[in-house]
């Protein structure tokens, strides 16, 4: 696996610890991360494979974060107090 690219369970694992409410009734997953409108999804199908770079990339960005930072989120190298103080910077993301 690429330095930029995880399994889809341990995303899905990462930000459910990191505080994201998990909604799996449609075709994909969603996480909302708590009362905010900031949200990423997965399919049912990309749990069990690899997720590249690219998706990962799109990911980043539906959570207001550089590719990185989402890495760091996934690796948990960021806690969800860090991830909220990000967000917080941002300002209008409520």
């Amino acid at each position: 696996m690429g330095k930029s690219s995880r399994k889809g369970r341990d995303i899905d694992s990462a930000l459910r610890k990191k505080e994201f409410l998990r909604d799996t009734s449609g075709d994909h997953i969603f996480y909302l991360f708590g009362g905010t409108k900031i949200k990423t999804k997965i399919s049912h199908g990309m749990l069990g494979s690899s997720i590249g770079a690219g998706l990962i990339g799109d990911m980043a960005i539906q959570l207001h974060l550089s590719k990185k930072q989402f890495l760091d989120l996934i690796d948990c190298n960021l806690d969800a107090a860090g991830y909220q103080a990000i967000i917080e910077s941002l300002g209008d993301t409520q």
